[in-house]
């Protein structure tokens, strides 16, 4: 069962990545948050592959997942610090 979300958190300075307007204003803000978004949501498949996969598969997947996720902590430091910046 799947539930859905009622309100969607937004963080201090940023505006939610399903409006329009922040993604067509080119706010480097609301850039940052998408970029990290993305990386995030490269995580989540990364590691959904390497459960998925065979033994002899699982290596490779695992290094793939574990390159996603030091992009995304990359992608989560710029957010971090452009909300520093305000």
């Amino acid at each position: 069962m799947f539930f859905a979300v009622k309100a969607r958190r937004k963080l201090a300075g940023f505006r939610d990545i399903g409006d329009p307007v922040a993604r067509d204003t080119g706010e480097p803000r609301a850039r940052e948050w998408l970029a990290w978004r993305r990386c995030a949501q490269r995580v989540t498949r990364a590691w959904n592959e390497w459960l998925a996969a065979d033994i002899r598969q699982q290596p490779e997947r695992y290094r793939r997942y574990l390159s996603a996720l030091a992009e995304e902590e990359r992608a989560a430091a710029e957010v971090e610090r452009a909300l520093a910046a305000r």
